[in-house]
C-alpha cells in the first residue's frame, strides 16, 4: 500500500515540476513580456526563441527537458522505492500534461516535445536516439519545427511502442509511446493543417 502512495506521490510531483513554465519566466525576465501573449502563445522553447533569441530558446528547451526528466531518473536509476514498473510511464505522462496544462499558468502551457523527448529518453534511450535522428534533419533542412517534432513524436513512439510488446523494454512502457506520441502530434494540428496549406512559418520567422 505504501508502495502505490509513493507511486501516486512520484505522479503528482512530475505532473506539478512539469507544470513550471520555464518559457514564461525566461520570456519575463528577460523582455518583460508574457509569452502566451507573443506569436503563437506557447510556452515552449520554439516560442521563446522568437521572442529572446535561440540562446534563451535552448535554455528554455534545457530546462524543459531538466523536469520531465528528473522524477523519472530518481525512482528509476537514483534510489529505489520499489515503485512498480508500470508507474514510469505514468509519470512521463504527467510531466508532459503538466507542460501542456500547467497548474500554474491557467492550464495554458507548451506542446510537450522537449518534456516527453526527455522522458523517453529516460524510459528508453534507444527510442530517444531514434526519435533525435529521425526527426533533427526534418528540423535542419526544411527549418519546420513542429514537422520535425511531429516526425520525433511519432517515431519515437513507435519506437518505445515496439520495444515494449517485443519484451525489450517492459511492457508497460508501450502505455507512453501509444499517449504520449498522440498527445504531442495532435497538439500540433493547426501546425499541420499549415503545412499542408503551405502557410506554416519557419524557424526564425513564426513557426511553432
Amino acid at each position: 500500500m505504501i508502495i502505490y502512495l509513493e507511486g501516486i506521490i512520484f505522479v503528482i510531483f512530475s505532473y506539478v515540476l512539469g507544470s513550471i513554465s520555464f518559457g514564461l519566466i525566461i520570456t519575463k525576465m528577460v523582455k518583460g513580456i508574457d509569452i502566451r501573449q507573443y506569436a503563437s502563445g506557447s510556452t515552449g522553447a520554439t516560442n521563446v526563441m522568437r521572442a529572446c533569441g535561440w540562446r534563451w530558446g535552448l535554455l528554455a528547451f534545457a530546462l524543459d527537458m531538466f523536469k520531465a526528466a528528473l522524477p523519472l531518473l530518481i525512482v528509476i536509476y537514483i534510489y529505489d522505492f520499489g515503485i512498480p514498473n508500470w508507474v514510469h510511464p505514468i509519470m512521463g505522462l504527467a510531466a508532459i500534461f503538466g507542460h501542456i496544462w500547467p497548474v500554474f499558468t491557467n492550464f495554458r502551457g507548451g506542446k510537450g516535445i522537449a518534456s516527453g523527448w526527455s522522458a523517453l529518453i529516460v524510459l528508453s534511450p534507444w527510442s530517444g536516439l531514434i526519435a533525435c535522428v529521425l526527426s533533427f534533419p526534418f528540423m535542419l533542412f526544411t527549418r519546420y519545427v513542429s514537422l520535425g517534432s511531429v516526425i520525433g513524436s511519432l517515431s519515437g513512439g513507435i519506437a518505445i511502442t515496439t520495444l515494449s510488446i517485443t519484451g525489450h523494454i517492459e511492457t508497460s512502457y508501450c502505455a507512453f509511446g501509444l499517449v504520449g506520441s498522440a498527445l504531442t502530434i495532435l497538439k500540433h494540428k493547426d501546425n499541420m493543417i499549415r503545412l499542408l496549406n503551405g502557410t506554416e512559418r519557419k524557424v526564425g520567422a513564426t513557426n511553432d
